[in-house]
């Protein structure tokens, strides 16, 4: 055991990205206002990088990034729409054993709205990419809808050191 003062607090951000509900506090900091502040400077990336941008609509990946997404829509003047229906009964996908049972997990995990696609220039927003694998099927299931263009995009902030524990 070590004296409170040789402790090193390093907490892991993907608690405040992914793991933890929307309304928890940790180390006083506001899970759904941190999530909000991800989707702020996301959109404002977008907006520095890409001023002429043609971004009809911003879809979440759900359930996490909804909150980045709501956010990003409304920094760059889109709107917000729910275009993936999650089953809730599919585990998560990216801690699947084996990149076939993960791809076709993807499939199952989510629906499309196909409305909220068609003819569209579609925004994803994750909450964050771990392995791609998920990421190539939800673009594709978007295509498959008919969005015209699909750019995805992570909400987390970049990850520049690691965090061994």
């Amino acid at each position: 055991c070590l004296p409170a003062e040789q402790i090193h607090h390093a907490p892991c951000i993907f608690e405040y990205v992914y793991f933890a509900r929307p309304d928890s506090i940790m180390d006083g900091i506001s899970v759904y206002e941190s999530r909000l502040k991800m989707g702020e400077k996301l959109a404002y990336q977008i907006m520095d990088r890409y001023p002429q941008h043609d971004i009809d609509v911003v879809i979440p990946i759900p359930d996490t990034s909804r909150t980045s997404a709501v956010q990003a829509a409304y920094v760059l003047g889109r709107p917000y729409r729910e275009g993936f229906i999650k089953n809730r009964y599919i585990a998560r996908t990216f801690i699947m054993p084996g990149q076939e049972t993960r791809r076709k997990s993807v499939r199952l995990k989510l629906n499309t709205i196909k409305s909220e696609f068609a003819g569209r220039n579609v925004l994803l927003v994750d909450d964050s990419v771990v392995r791609g694998t998920t990421a190539t099927e939800i673009i594709q299931m978007a295509r498959d809808a008919g969005a015209n263009k699909v750019y995805l995009t992570s909400a987390a902030p970049p990850i520049r050191y690691p965090n061994i524990y």
